[in-house]
C-alpha cells in the first residue's frame, strides 16, 4: 500500500474523485448503513497501554500519547466525533511520524526500506523536529486516532461499517 505523504489524505481525495454511492440490494433498493453497537463495556490493556469502548449512540474517540522521553511530543490528546465531517479536515490528513533514534537504529539493521522524510515527520529526541512543519500542533496523536479508526474498521462483517457505535478511549 503506498504512503504517499504518511496521512489518509490521497486515498479521500482518490474516493472524492470517483464518488460514493449509496450501497444496493439485489433489488436496487438502498441498503440501510449498518455499524455494530456494543451492549456493555469493553476494556483492554497492556503494559501502560489501554483501551476502553463505553456502549454510545454515535462514534467518539479520545486518544493520548506520552512520549515522555521525546520532549517535541510529550503527552498529547485528541478526540473527535471521527465519523463525521471532522474526519478529512482533521484527522485523515495528519501524518505517521517516527522518532529519529529508533529508525536510525532500523536503518543500521537493514529493516526500513522506502521510508523517508517526505512519507512521515520525523522527531529526534534531542533536536526536535527534523522536518516541520506540522500540520497541527497534536498531529502524532491525531494521527493515532486515524490509525485506531483503521484498525477497528477491521470489525467491518456482512456489510457494517466495521467501527462500533462506541465511545472509544485510548492511550499509549
Amino acid at each position: 500500500v503506498p504512503f504517499f505523504d504518511g496521512s489518509a489524505n490521497a486515498w479521500v481525495e482518490a474516493i472524492e474523485q470517483v464518488g460514493r454511492k449509496e450501497a444496493l440490494d439485489r433489488c436496487g433498493n438502498n441498503v440501510e448503513k449498518l455499524a455494530p453497537h456494543l451492549s456493555e463495556p469493553f476494556y483492554v490493556s497492556r503494559n501502560d497501554s489501554f483501551m476502553v469502548a463505553l456502549p454510545a449512540s454515535k462514534v467518539h474517540i479520545s486518544c493520548g500519547i506520552d512520549f515522555p522521553k521525546v520532549p517535541a511530543i510529550g503527552c498529547q490528546w485528541f478526540s473527535s466525533a471521527a465519523l463525521d465531517d471532522s474526519y478529512e479536515k482533521h484527522i485523515a490528513c495528519s501524518r505517521t511520524f517516527c522518532i529519529y533514534e529508533e529508525v536510525e537504529h532500523m536503518c543500521s539493521m537493514g529493516l526500513i526500506k522506502g521510508g523517508s522524510l517526505d512519507n512521515a515527520i520525523v522527531c529526534s529526541a534531542t533536536k526536535g523536529w527534523l522536518n516541520p512543519p506540522l500540520r497541527f500542533p497534536d498531529e502524532p496523536c491525531r494521527h493515532k486516532v486515524l490509525d485506531l479508526i483503521g484498525d477497528l474498521s477491521l470489525f467491518a462483517r456482512s456489510g457494517s461499517q466495521g467501527f462500533p457505535m462506541a465511545r472509544v478511549i485510548s492511550f499509549k
